[in-house]
């Protein structure tokens, strides 16, 4: 009967050691359930041209300070607008989307338990000359080459600033034309501004107020147990905004010199700053198409 017993002890012991080990593994210190390995999709969409640099990198490389040393991990996906439309409209649809104001397409999708979006840095339209003497007060239509952008509505600017009848350009074509002397003024954004930072060429430019919608924004799309971490990666996004001037871009919290100081601190009479419905953004279209300065007026109160 004895060497049963003591048999019986050396199993149970034997039990304890083995289990001991895995059952370590399954907590924390504190009793609780070790925090599991997470995944969260980002996908950053280029609306617009930013300044210099990807700002799909910079989200990633934001991500990884933020989540250092846990066991959750962002994968950061650049997308055009439509591509990031085609793949929500089939389901496949990201834990957050960077994406530019005026983008539509995810209004359904909004999860606003905290914030609906946050701006973490944006941009500009300005007027740029390459002759230091000039004081835009001769701008035209004549004079002037558009860059026509991406998805933003540089027309709306120039419709605003009586541009309407100027010839536009793709972004590049744009840029070499003033270069090339064929037009006194460029109606660009601050993207133009780094590739003349980037050519050393002077430069004088003035922002543009009457309109904006170059606004980068964050917004949580999924409704899970994710969302707290999605949540305070947005929020850390913007308390470290100041960094953005490594994109050429500015934000409130940004540390901007000359005319991106000047960019940062200005106040727009008109602008989209969010997400919009694709009517809304086809309404705005049609205004502009049609010259209609007042229309599109009551369309941005």
């Amino acid at each position: 009967m004895l060497n049963k017993k003591r048999i019986l002890l050396l199993i149970t012991m034997a039990a304890i050691l083995i289990a001991a080990p895995i059952l370590a593994m399954c907590a924390t210190d504190d009793g609780r359930e070790e925090e599991r390995t997470r995944v969260l999709t980002l996908w950053q969409v280029d609306s617009f041209e930013g300044g210099r640099g990807s700002r799909a990198q910079y989200l990633q490389d934001v991500a990884e300070t933020f989540f250092d040393g846990t066991k959750t991990y962002v994968t950061v996906t650049s997308l055009s607008a439509d591509a990031a439309r085609e793949n929500i409209a089939a389901g496949n649809v990201p834990d957050m989307i960077s994406y530019g104001a005026g983008f539509y397409g995810i209004e359904t999708f909004i999860n606003p338990v905290d914030f609906t979006y946050i701006c973490w840095c944006r941009g500009a339209y300005l007027l740029i000359c390459l002759d230091d003497a000039c004081d835009f007060s001769d701008v035209t239509p004549q004079n002037t080459v558009v860059n026509e952008g991406r998805d933003n509505l540089a027309s709306a600017c120039a419709l605003f600033e009586g541009l309407s009848g100027a010839t536009f350009e793709a972004p590049t074509s744009a840029y070499v034309s003033l270069i090339d002397g064929k037009y006194k003024y460029l109606l660009g954004t601050q993207r133009d501004i780094c590739r003349l930072e980037t050519r050393e060429q002077s430069y004088k430019a003035k922002v543009v107020t009457s309109f904006n919608d170059l606004y980068q924004n964050i917004s949580i799309l999924n409704n899970n147990d994710d969302y707290s971490y999605c949540r305070d990666f947005c929020l850390y996004l913007n308390d470290v905004s100041q960094s953005v001037a490594s994109l050429g871009m500015v934000s409130d919290g940004a540390q901007s010199v000359g005319i991106r100081a000047e960019m940062q601190s200005a106040e727009y009479e008109y602008a989209i700053t969010s997400f919009v419905g694709e009517t809304y953004i086809n309404e705005v279209k049609n205004a502009i198409n049609n010259s209609d300065l007042n229309s599109l007026k009551n369309l941005l109160k």
